[in-house]
């Protein structure tokens, strides 16, 4: 929510920014179903990541952070 807050639209085409697709060609159009499936793969992985699990990452890697002064 924050990062299409932040962002906009997600969307790898603007055809797909709409309901319906406003491109009159999308009918036929061989690469519309590759963009659809990449749409949904970045919702899905964007949906599925909270702000706190990005809090407890970088919380794991700062323990893993392995700091030698010189």
């Amino acid at each position: 929510m924050i990062l299409r807050l932040a962002e906009g639209s997600l969307v790898p085409v603007t055809c797909l920014e709409e309901e319906i697709n406003p491109c009159s060609r999308s009918h036929n159009c061989a690469t519309l179903m590759v963009w659809k499936k990449l749409d949904h793969a970045i919702s899905d992985v964007v949906d599925s990541i909270t702000l706190a699990d990005l809090v407890e990452e970088q919380k794991r890697l700062d323990g893993q952070a392995n700091y030698y002064e010189i």
